[in-house]
């Protein structure tokens, strides 16, 4: 049978390693950015020019009331997308699974915000006219907006069946990632505050995606000589997120390095303006292909001809005696 079926999500501990490498990530990311003062400068400063800097996108309201309504766009076009692939193929323990793992991201990142996390001004004697705009500012990270966002597009990922998902793995990295951007330019949120929004939806995603191959075998395998091409959606991920964030790297550097940082503060440079936007959004493609990749991996497989595993239980048939079996004829 091991030959001919391999039931979906078969290796928890790589999926337990998953959360473990994106919660290490999220905690490195606060340390850094947030508790020491390297961090709060690179953090800061882009953030910095994108007070300055004018873009052509329209402007998102910022009145309580009005970002509602930023909110539903980010939601929409993915719930609709969402309710039909539930709909259309029956998946309402995937459906709720994953809902559940939406509102766990969600809730996850505001007690992270306005409970547990703190944001301090680490200062020395060349940052402290730097961060004096910045110091009455609550903490930020992770971003809400940009986690409904990322939740949004990874519940049609998660909903998806194993040959669509590669697909819709990009567009997720790229509707997030996108939305990740936009926020960062508006000048809601500093570029780590994506970063973290992006760790905290696929440690929810991880755990999401486990249940839903368990509970649901049937919709989570293929041929094993047929399997989903991940590879170039997973690629077209990596090479995306890495270039941005070495192009991001190399931003810093053309605009004057550490000395630039301090005179940016003062001067804001167009330079740090696109580090940290390629900061926001590249993130979000190297989790995006990472993810591809997994879910690819742990896709259950079967032969042809043999049925794929069902939540069902099978009906046990026992033998009847012969000397009993005249009972049971008809």
């Amino acid at each position: 049978m091991s030959s001919t079926l391999r039931p979906p999500a078969r290796r928890t501990g790589l999926w337990i390693a998953g959360v473990l490498v994106c919660c290490a990530l999220l905690i490195g990311s606060y340390e850094i950015f947030v508790r020491t003062t390297l961090g709060q400068v690179i953090d800061t400063v882009p953030r910095l020019a994108a007070v300055h800097f004018e873009h052509p996108l329209p402007y998102l309201p910022r009145e309580d009331g009005e970002s509602f309504w930023t909110a539903l766009w980010m939601v929409i076009p993915p719930a609709v997308v969402f309710g039909l692939l539930v709909l259309m193929r029956q998946k309402l323990v995937t459906g709720l699974i994953v809902l559940a793992g939406v509102v766990g991201a969600n809730v996850t990142t505001q007690i992270m915000k306005y409970s547990w996390l703190e944001r301090e001004v680490v200062e020395d004697d060349r940052s402290v006219g730097l961060f004096l705009t910045q110091a009455d500012l609550p903490n930020s990270l992770p971003s809400g907006h940009t986690t409904l966002a990322a939740s949004a597009a990874v519940a049609v990922f998660l909903a998806a069946g194993p040959r669509q998902r590669p697909f819709m793995g990009f567009v997720a990295a790229l509707w997030a990632g996108g939305w990740g951007t936009y926020i960062f330019i508006e000048d809601w949120h500093r570029a780590s505050d994506m970063i973290a929004a992006y760790l905290v939806v696929a440690v929810w995603g991880l755990i999401a995606g486990w249940a839903i191959m368990r509970a649901e075998p049937q919709h989570n395998t293929v041929l094993f000589d047929n399997p989903p091409s991940a590879a170039p959606a997973a690629v077209l991920c990596w090479i995306i997120g890495i270039v941005s964030v070495v192009a991001a790297g190399l931003c810093f550097l053309f605009g004057g390095g550490w000395s630039g940082l301090f005179a940016s503060a003062e001067d804001p440079s167009l330079w740090h303006w696109l580090a940290g936007a390629l900061l926001s959004g590249g993130p979000a493609f190297m989790i995006g292909g990472a993810g591809i990749s997994l879910f690819a991996a742990e896709a259950g497989r079967r032969q042809r001809g043999i049925a794929a595993p069902s939540t069902q239980a099978e009906p046990i048939r026992y033998p009847i005696p012969e000397n009993f079996a005249h009972l049971y004829r008809v």
